[in-house]
């Protein structure tokens, strides 16, 4: 028998917090994930739960990957009480809303990982029209000019993240032209999943180890501890998944590796 969603959020509330979902997965939330809306932009919602999974995703965000300790905190930069994060964009990032804020049509929120705080960026004032939103955007994916005008008016471009969504439009007819998408120039490996390694920390240690510590959301004691291990793991997923931390590391001289699951 599949866990309900209510059980599975319930898990990962900190103990001092009523239930908020006590009636149940709110239906604008079950509408918006089962909706599955991909426009193939890679800073958008690539990624979305199956409704009783939805208490997984929130392992990393509302408590510790490997202790199961909660991260919930009402401090600034901290992951907030009524958090919950209802889809992954290509980089991981999440995209949530607060419980707590249904009286306003649970606003959409975004926030880039690996910075050591969570700051939330308002991308939609409500979830159905956030929806809307990817709906119109996922009809028009394949007309960069018609695309980029609903951006320009039905999105608000001084947002981070729409003004990257934005300017991933305005670079992809020169990225095509540059790497054409043909047999000759596809690699599958770029979304194979595998496993991102560090094999050298190079010079900057401690720079790779606040890195490491922000990726894997480890406190420093564990980290450290990490980086003396022979070869440290910083993430899973497809390279493209991990790219950023992959650049970051690298920027930083550290030396990485991808290894690819078994198959």
């Amino acid at each position: 028998m599949k866990p309900s969603p209510q059980s599975d959020l319930v898990k990962t509330m900190p103990p001092d917090e009523s239930d908020p979902l006590a009636d149940g997965l709110q239906d604008a939330i079950r509408d918006f994930i089962e909706s599955r809306i991909v426009v193939g932009n890679l800073a958008l919602p690539t990624h979305y739960p199956e409704l009783h999974e939805i208490g997984a995703l929130q392992v990393g965000f509302r408590s510790h990957g490997i202790t199961g300790e909660s991260l919930v905190s009402r401090a600034s930069g901290d992951w907030q009480p009524g958090w919950y994060v209802i889809a992954l964009n290509g980089f991981d990032d999440p995209f949530f809303i607060d419980i707590y804020e249904k009286s306003a049509g649970f606003p959409v929120y975004y926030a880039a990982h690996g910075a050591g705080r969570w700051d939330a960026v308002t991308v939609a004032a409500s979830l159905q029209r956030f929806g809307q939103l990817l709906s119109a955007l996922n009809g028009v994916k394949d007309d960069d000019e018609r695309l980029l005008k609903l951006i320009e008016t039905e999105a608000d471009m001084t947002n981070a993240l729409w003004s990257e969504v934005h300017q991933g439009v305005l670079e992809r007819e020169a990225l095509e032209k540059e790497f054409p998408l043909d047999e000759t120039t596809y690699d599958p490996a770029d979304f194979q999943q595998g496993t991102l390694v560090i094999t050298d920390v190079g010079s900057q240690k401690l720079k790779v180890v606040q890195v490491v510590k922000q990726a894997l959301g480890l406190s420093l004691p564990e980290v450290l501890a990490l980086a003396g291990e022979r070869d440290i793991v910083v993430g899973t997923g497809s390279p493209i998944q991990l790219r950023r931390v992959r650049d970051k590391l690298v920027e930083l001289g550290a030396t990485v590796e991808f290894r690819p699951d078994a198959d």
